[in-house]
């Protein structure tokens, strides 16, 4: 499987909050905040907890989100905060603390109506995270991750990617970047860049599509595809890399000129 040092190829800028020892809703350390050089601010808060709903089964939740105070559009905050399941009146510390303090309460509370318990003692979580991945020319690259197990024969694990167009205030998409992004080619293409005979051979469909999602510098595209989505669940995450240079004539002149594609 490639690995996500792949993402650092382009200039990665990732940081992480060290866990909070107390087991109650707690703020991640003002150290956690990073400036990069065009003084483009991001900090990060965290809230963990677990309980004991029965004998066998502990719940436990862990969620962390980037807090951006330099973005002020509503528009593009919304777009933010929905691959991490959060809306709000507006995405200052203080409110996001709040919605993550619901979604914690909301994730450990016991539901009665579910009669079934393990057997065994057994954990069931849900984490998730956001990571900065790159912040350039007005081009914000973030990454959605979770996993979680609630039962069953194993857990689950996800990594979604978001491209944001500060300037324009957009999310940029498939549709931004390619001519025909549905065309019959890309199969082929997408195919032919599938470089981890391992996970190829965990292949479930026929035709690779593209999808939304991915990342980008000035010479290539990566698509990361998700458990199930192409390949069995042992594959783990699939990311397929395309080099420009080698899809030109695939790419709209407009994308090519605003994000100075090489």
């Amino acid at each position: 499987m490639k690995n996500l040092i792949a993402i650092l190829s382009f200039g990665v800028l990732l940081f992480s909050c060290n866990k909070t020892e107390n087991k109650n809703v707690s703020e991640s350390p003002k150290s956690d905040s990073l400036v990069t050089k065009n003084e483009f601010t991001v900090d990060s808060i965290r809230v963990q907890d677990s309980l004991q709903v029965a004998k066998t089964l502990t719940l436990s939740f862990e969620k962390q989100v980037l807090v951006f105070p330099n973005i002020t559009n509503k528009t593009i905050l919304d777009s933010i905060y929905k691959p991490a399941n959060i809306t709000s009146a507006d995405y200052s510390r203080k409110a996001l603390m709040d919605v993550l303090d619901k979604l914690k309460k909301e994730s450990l509370k016991k539901d009665d109506s579910n009669d079934y318990l393990p057997e065994f003692k057994q954990t069931w979580d849900e984490v998730s995270g956001m990571k900065l991945i790159s912040h350039q020319n007005d081009v914000l690259t973030l990454q959605y991750s979770g996993s979680g197990y609630s039962g069953g024969a194993h857990g689950y694990y996800f990594e979604n990617y978001k491209v944001f167009d500060l300037k324009n205030n957009k999310v940029i998409s498939q549709a931004d970047i390619f001519k025909d992004p549905a065309g019959a080619n890309w199969n082929k293409i997408l195919q032919d860049h599938f470089d981890e005979p391992e996970q190829k051979e965990m292949l479930l469909v026929d035709k690779i599509e593209l999808n939304n999602n991915f990342y980008f510098d000035q010479d290539k595209i990566t698509f990361a595809y998700n458990q199930y989505e192409i390949t069995a669940y042992a594959a783990g995450v699939v990311y397929i890399t395309l080099n420009f240079k080698d899809i030109k004539d695939q790419l709209k002149p407009e994308f090519v000129k605003q994000y100075n594609i090489k």
